[in-house]
Formats: C-alpha cells, structure tokens, sequence
C-alpha cells in the first residue's frame, strides 16, 4: 500500500542516509527505504536535492584546473553510463511490478466474480425456502380452522346429546308412571302410548347423535394427528430456516471480505495509476 502523507524532508534524509551508507540515492531506494511514497513526488524532491548538492560542491570547491576537468569528463561519463543502467534497472522494475500488479487485479476480478455468483445462487435458495415457508404456514393456518370448527360442531352436538339424554329420562319416567297406571282410563293408555313412542324416537334420535358424535372424534383425532404432522413439519421449517440464515451469515462474511479484498483493489489501482503516469513523464 502507498505511503501517504511524505513529504520533502523525508525525501532529503533518505537520499543523504543513502549517500552516508556509501549507495547513490535513486527514487526505488528511496521509496523502499521510506517504505512507499508518490514516484512522482520522490522523482521531483530527489532531483532537487541532487540539484542542491550540485550547488553545495560547486561553491566548496575552487576552479576546476583544465588538465582535473578533462579527468573529470571521463569520470562523469562513467558515471552517466552508470547512471543510465541503473535507470534502465529501475524501468525494468517498474514493469515487473506493473505485471505484478496486473495478475493481481486478475485474480481479483476473478474471485469478485465467483463470489457475486455464490451470492445470487444464496439468495434465490433463500427466496425459495420463504416462499415454501409462507406456503406451509398458509396450510397450517387452513387446518387449524378446520380442527377448531369440527371441535365447535363436536361440543354443540354434544350438548344436543345430553339434552336428549334428559329428553328419555324424562319419557322414561313419564312412561314408567303409565305403565303403574295401566288401570285408568283409556286416555292414560293412550298418552302412554304416546310416551313410548316418543321413546323410540328419542331412544333413535340418541342412537345417531351418537354416532354423529363418534364421527366428530374421529374426525378431531384426525385432525389432532393432522396438527401433530404440521408441527414436525413447521419444526422442520425452522431448522431449515436456522440453516439458512447460518448461510447468510457466512456469505456477508465473504461479502465482508470482498470489500476488503475490493479495497486492496482499489490502492493496488491508484498505484497502477501513479506508475503509469511516472512513465509517461519518464518517456516524456
């Protein structure tokens, strides 16, 4: 990652570090030595300390005797070569790492799309496990009102059972005192007649409520079982769902990662960048 934040100084005490350390000050020793830095920035300062430095011996020393200049040229011409190969050494490396840098952004892009792709595979698995969620809670809810309506019909046949329970008790007793009365006259023989026959029916009327009513309890067991199956499977719901979520949570991990990843991206571009424009200055 670049160096932000460098400034001239910095710059200077590099170069004259280097210089002390017996090595000539050059733009990658620099920037390796202050760990990053603009390439532009360091190639300016360093040009304007050499330039200073220049100056400083310049005005240390007197005039250059002919004979000393001429040695001096060809020193100077050696050190130019010099300077030349170690210019191109630096160009090389600066297209290493541009290379470097490619492959990098490469891979990058490469795992951003892979990543985007597990991404939109894990929502569509989401959206599906909801939808079948909704599905199965709409169903649960629709039996539920079934149970709770066969449970009402139940308890109110119930209670016509019992009130017709009552009904021959009462005809029973009624046809019981008839009978203790069978010596009077013909109209107790027929009202017990009619008792008894309102015996029948009720006695009848009791029998198919009755299994009216055993109807009904196998219909609420029915549909006891019913609930039972719907709760496993609502259960069944939540741990998928529990998986689910677990999925979600490792994917924004991942997001998370990409970000991270996408950041690096984004130096290891602004740094392309700053080569680029070195080079172009340097072509210039």
């Amino acid at each position: 990652m670049a160096r932000s934040g460098l400034t001239r100084d910095q710059v200077n005490e590099a170069a004259e570090s280097l210089m002390l350390e017996g090595q000539t000050p050059t733009v990658v020793g620099i920037r390796t030595r202050l760990g990053g830095g603009s390439l532009s920035n360091i190639t300016k300062w360093l040009g304007e300390w050499k330039a200073e430095q220049e100056i400083k011996r310049a005005d240390a020393q007197p005039p250059m005797p002919s004979s000393v200049e001429g040695a001096m040229r060809q020193v100077w011409g050696a050190a130019w070569k010099e300077t030349q190969t170690q210019v191109e050494a630096e160009r090389e490396a600066f297209a290493n790492l541009r290379k470097e840098i490619e492959r990098e952004r490469a891979e990058m892009l490469a795992e951003i799309n892979r990543l985007d792709g597990e991404l939109d595979a894990a929502k569509t698995e989401i959206d599906a496990l909801k939808a079948e969620l909704a599905a199965e809670r709409q169903g649960h809810e629709g039996t539920r009102a079934e149970v709770k309506e066969a449970r009402a019909i139940a308890s109110e046949r119930k209670a016509r059972i019992e009130q017709q329970a009552v009904e021959l008790q009462e005809a029973q007793r009624q046809a019981a005192e008839a009978s203790a009365q069978a010596g009077r006259a013909q109209a107790l023989m027929v009202e017990r007649d009619r008792a008894l026959a309102d015996k029948d029916r009720i006695a009848n009327d009791l029998k198919r409520e009755q299994e009216t009513a055993r109807q009904a309890k196998a219909a609420i067991d029915a549909g006891a079982a019913k609930i039972r199956k719907l709760e496993e499977s609502l259960e069944e719901e939540r741990t998928a769902r529990t998986e689910g979520e677990r999925k979600l949570a490792d994917l924004r991990v991942e997001v998370a990662t990409l970000a991270e990843r996408t950041a690096h991206a984004d130096e290891l571009r602004t740094l392309l960048d700053e080569l680029r424009h070195d080079h172009g200055n340097a072509r210039s």
